[in-house]
């Protein structure tokens, strides 16, 4: 049994997109895939083919096929269904009802299946939304495709370069690309989100001292976990210049607290920075704009 699948990345216009990006996108997408798949049938495998890209738009078609063979073409729609959903506009607001209608009105998803298939098949992606099944692989792929600015949506077809019913537009990424960790019983949790960020001071030293960041008019500092990054800046491979403006487009984690009901900031981190985004005009720090 197999199933085609498409991620569909739309493109500003003679844009396309960073190959890291895209190649990190099909990563996330295929661990959401997989989620969705193990909690159908645990005791099952799909292998995630990647068929093609095409250009301009992005479309990267792929084959889910099963490993084991236990999965049945009911249930390999489901997988793709659930992802779809994932995909579309207000996907709390779906009902099992309104789920069945759109199911129903889209032939390339149920193809030949019987009524109670098609019924089956709904019933298993109302579950799969209910109980947010892949929702942080889904907030991976959100998070992963804001990275590139050229990126401005996104979609999920079941046919091979066409393009989906819903594309989620770029100015959602960073709510659905939100990875909360934690809950209410624990008392605290931690959120993951990509931000842009003004860097007021850097640290140029090894350690896990706190950089000053600014974020419209509030202040805060946290130390950058992304290695990498650091061993470039402290080498001299990525120098930051001494300007005003500078941005830097990072992905961010906040540590939250309950306290007295009230949830309360207790620490922040960059896990990785993305980007250093410099200020529109630079000037030598011993120098002056008229020079």
């Amino acid at each position: 049994m197999q199933q085609q699948i498409s991620l569909y990345i739309e493109l500003k216009e003679g844009e396309k997109v960073d190959l890291e990006t895209a190649a990190r996108a099909a990563l996330a997408f295929d661990a959401v895939l997989k989620e969705i798949a193990f909690s159908i049938d645990p005791f099952s495998a799909i292998r995630v083919e990647l068929e093609s890209g095409t250009e301009g738009s992005l479309s990267l078609n792929s084959i889910i096929k099963s490993v084991s063979g236990r999965f049945t073409q009911t249930q390999l729609t489901s997988i793709v269904g659930g992802v779809m959903f994932w995909f579309a506009q207000e996907t709390a607001s779906w009902t099992y009802s309104a789920i069945l209608d759109e199911v129903n009105t889209q032939p390339e998803i149920h193809q030949s299946l019987t009524k109670e298939e098609v019924e089956a098949v709904a019933k298993e992606i109302a579950k799969i939304l209910d109980s947010k099944v892949a929702e942080k692989q889904v907030g991976k792929v959100y998070q992963e495709l804001q990275r590139d600015d050229a990126v401005k949506g996104v979609g999920v077809a079941v046919e091979r370069d066409k393009k989906p019913r819903y594309i989620v537009p770029r100015s959602e990424f960073q709510q659905r690309g939100r990875i909360i960790t934690g809950s209410e019983s624990t008392g605290s949790r931690t959120e993951t989100t990509v931000q842009t960020l003004t860097l007021v001071s850097p640290v140029l030293i090894k350690g896990k001292r706190k950089w000053k960041f600014r974020q419209q008019k509030f202040e805060f500092g946290a130390p950058i976990l992304d290695e990498a990054f650091l061993d470039r800046l402290l080498s001299g491979r990525e120098p930051i210049p001494m300007s005003d403006g500078i941005a830097m487009k990072v992905k961010l984690t906040v540590k939250e607290e309950k306290k007295d009901g009230v949830w309360q900031i207790v620490d922040r981190s960059i896990d990785e920075v993305i980007e250093v985004i410099q200020p529109p005009k630079q000037y030598d720090i011993l120098g002056s704009p008229s020079e």
